[in-house]
């Protein structure tokens, strides 16, 4: 698992760096840092070090772990209030999931 946050880690920051291509990079991190998005960038950051941390430095895999589950839901967040759609695509598929789950669980379990 820490290898793989590591590396998951590198990847989302990849993503990220994409924006800054299509943006530019200076209206980008301008646009990262202004007071709306402040507490995205703040989240986003903490979690990016704190993986690190903990995934090199620490060792502690669940620790790691927890950062890169908080990394991911701040990168969900991220795409949804930037790309269009962003959220109705997030509804759609948060629909699917849950109604293949319900079924597979409503299979499979006897309750």
């Amino acid at each position: 698992p820490k290898k793989f946050a590591t590396l998951y880690t590198l990847g989302s920051l990849f993503a990220i760096s994409s924006f800054s291509f299509l943006w530019g990079p200076m209206n980008h991190i301008k646009h990262l840092f202004s007071v709306p998005r402040l507490p995205f960038t703040t989240a986003y950051i903490g979690t990016i070090l704190a993986t690190l941390y903990f995934s090199l430095w620490v060792k502690s895999t669940i620790l790691t772990v927890v950062c890169a589950i908080c990394q991911v839901i701040t990168l969900v967040w991220y795409i949804v209030s930037y790309i269009p759609g962003g959220q109705t695509g997030l509804k759609f598929f948060s629909k699917v999931f849950y109604s293949v789950a319900t079924k597979t669980v409503q299979k499979t379990l006897p309750v």
